[in-house]
């Protein structure tokens, strides 16, 4: 995954709001450490990790800086708390920005996003709330109990994306990405603190994780790939463990998730599959056998938005609501999807699982009844089991007051 100059966001257009150019000019072209440095420290409400940067700040040219949002201007008509860049042209640039979390995060937080071993890789920074996403943008989430100022709608979280382009000190993508992970960061902390809404500060991140890398061998010519070996660093995290055999699914299970470690979110998956070869398992499950489960949950700033993203794609539990079928049409996946939500230490949270089956073929074909009502059953099993699971997330975060929503066919 390649790491983009530019964040998603262009940061020098405004919709709303002003734009201000900060810039020293110097016919030599040369000599600008010092005023890009003074520049960098008083730029972006001075929310900057300035001490971090401040020693990567080019020389070479007079750097530029482009701003507005309402922690700038607190009479902004403006959707952001900061939108900032400050570009060194030619030499690099650090841009951040932080947007009261209304009603969803841009970024995805769906869970089949943020499983391990999924098909794009990605970091995540233990201990915070949030993830490199496929396109190399990173961003965080932090609470915000007692609401942001100046917005009509009661808010109770923000996320934060941020991208340094500079030569940070250490090796590739990790390094770059620790440096955008502890810049959002130390932005979201000063806006909590400057603001006084009552959020615990976010930890500062030391390391990234890659979430997923296969190491794959081949001839010389290119042909007959094989995986050698595939590094999940959530396999057998604790809050994951048991999570098919809990449920009472028989097999052997291996099981993997988030290393958020998040008051806000987490994510599970498990399966009886050879996580390098599935087709070569064995002993090779039975047609209609439980082969794999996930199960995830969203809390507070994240509930919703979590929801609007699957209700988008029509896998939320009242897209279709009351609905059941028992066709699956060619090539849909025999998987299953319940909802559920609680109370939980971080407020309204909404829980899913899925639960995936076997099956020899691809071709359509319809469940019987029983084949249809045991999915329903399993679902709930595991539902059940995830939710009062010991060492499990919502065992962690103390969810009460549990209603179970609704199901979502995968193959529909």
């Amino acid at each position: 995954m390649r790491k983009p100059l530019l964040l998603g966001v262009p940061l020098v257009s405004v919709v709303a709001g002003a734009v201000f150019f900060l810039g020293v000019d110097r016919a030599d072209g040369s000599g600008h450490s010092a005023a890009n440095r003074a520049q960098l420290k008083r730029a972006c409400a001075g929310l900057l990790p300035y001490e971090e940067l401040r020693g990567l700040v080019p020389d070479d040219v007079a750097g530029v800086v482009s701003q507005y949002g309402t922690m700038l201007d607190p009479d902004e008509d403006s959707r952001s708390l900061v939108n900032c860049s400050v570009t060194w042209p030619g030499h690099g640039s650090v841009r951040v920005r932080a947007v009261a979390l209304i009603s969803r995060v841009p970024m995805t937080v769906r869970a089949e996003d943020i499983l391990p071993g999924g098909d794009d890789e990605g970091y995540e920074a233990p201990g915070v709330t949030g993830r490199v996403d496929k396109g190399g943008r990173t961003w965080v989430v932090a609470e915000c109990p007692g609401g942001l100022e100046g917005r009509v709608r009661e808010v109770s979280g923000m996320y934060v994306t941020a991208d340094v382009d500079l030569p940070v000190p250490g090796k590739g993508e990790p390094a770059e990405y620790l440096a955008d992970f502890r810049t959002a960061v130390q932005v979201a902390n000063g806006i909590n603190a400057a603001q006084k809404c009552g959020g615990s500060p976010l930890r500062m991140p030391t390391r990234v994780v890659d979430t997923y890398e296969a190491h794959v061998i081949s001839d010389a010519d290119g042909g007959n790939m094989k995986v050698e070996r595939i590094d999940e660093p959530g396999l057998g995290v604790k809050k994951c463990r048991g999570l098919g055999e809990s449920a009472g699914f028989p097999g052997r299970w291996t099981a993997g998730g988030d290393l958020q470690d998040s008051r806000l979110l987490s994510v599970c998956e498990a399966t009886i599959l050879d996580r390098e070869d599935p087709m070569d398992t064995d002993p090779t499950p039975p047609d209609g056998a439980v082969v794999g489960v996930s199960a995830a949950s969203w809390a507070g700033p994240l509930a919703e938005s979590a929801n609007g993203q699957y209700y988008r794609t029509g896998d939320s539990f009242d897209f279709l609501e009351g609905e059941r079928t028992k066709a699956i049409p060619d090539s849909k996946p025999h998987e299953l999807a319940l909802w559920a939500r609680s109370q939980c230490a971080a407020g309204a949270t909404y829980h899913r699982v899925t639960v995936r089956t076997e099956t020899s073929t691809l071709s359509p074909r319809t469940l019987s009844e029983a084949e249809r009502t045991k999915f329903s059953k399993d679902a709930r099993r595991l539902m059940d089991s995830y939710l009062t699971g010991p060492d499990g997330w919502p065992e962690q975060q103390r969810c009460h007051d549990t209603e179970i929503l609704g199901e979502v066919e995968g193959w529909r």
